[in-house]
């Protein structure tokens, strides 16, 4: 493995002093990606987003969305674990639609819908539910890719003006700000150090949906 590499200038974005290595890996791929959806969302402060999924991506969306934009932010997963860890990181309210609803009918009859939704889940299911949380003039961001095609209400889409938009990763610019808002201690990434000869584990816990944020191998562990 090649501990130094040269890359041309203008693809390269300086990471902060201050910024841990490990959350600096989890800010170029997941942060900068959800920090940009944020952006395409457009949403103002006081407003409210919901974020479906609330994985290595969500997480980091509910961040930006709550201590950057200042939102109201609801997260919406069927995992418990990790809606208690969206709570942490600054979810508003928490939504398991297994267990609490419809995360759309929720939205729509507490707050009159959401000024926007970000789906970072791979999930049909979730999308479709995307569109029926926001209200009129409403914004769905899509990032998460589902093998699916989402079913669109279209006189809903056309009558109440709501926009569904795709958002892929950024700028470089975005990921200099996503990594001067992590070096500043606004939005923490979720990283958890593990050695080489554990990567197959990784990879079984990950599908098993246990991970929590982003696993980072740690090459430089004398104790790996």
């Amino acid at each position: 493995m090649a501990e130094q590499s040269i890359v041309v200038a203008d693809y390269a974005v300086k990471v902060p002093d201050g910024l841990d290595p490990a959350q600096a890996s989890s800010i170029k791929c997941a942060g900068v990606t959800t920090y940009k959806a944020i952006k395409v969302a457009d949403v103002k402060p006081g407003e409210t987003v919901v974020i479906y999924g609330c994985g290595g991506l969500g997480n980091l969306a509910i961040q930006y969305a709550k201590h950057v934009f200042n939102a109201h932010v609801i997260a919406v997963d069927l995992n418990d674990e990790k809606l208690e860890l969206a709570k942490e990181s600054g979810a508003d309210l928490t939504i398991n639609p297994s267990t609490d609803g419809d995360a759309a009918d929720i939205v729509q009859e507490k707050f009159g819908g959401a000024h926007a939704a970000v789906v970072t889940a791979v999930s049909k299911v979730a999308f479709n539910s995307a569109v029926n949380a926001v209200r009129a003039c409403g914004k769905v961001v899509a990032v998460g890719l589902p093998s699916e095609t989402m079913d669109l209400n279209i006189p809903r889409l056309v009558l109440d003006g709501i926009e569904v938009v795709g958002s892929l990763v950024g700028t470089r610019k975005d990921l200099e700000e996503a990594f001067q808002f992590g070096a500043e201690g606004l939005v923490v990434p979720v990283v958890h150090k593990r050695c080489l000869h554990e990567v197959q584990d990784v990879f079984e816990e990950m599908e098993q949906g246990k991970i929590q944020g982003r696993m980072v191998i740690d090459f430089k562990n004398k104790d790996c």
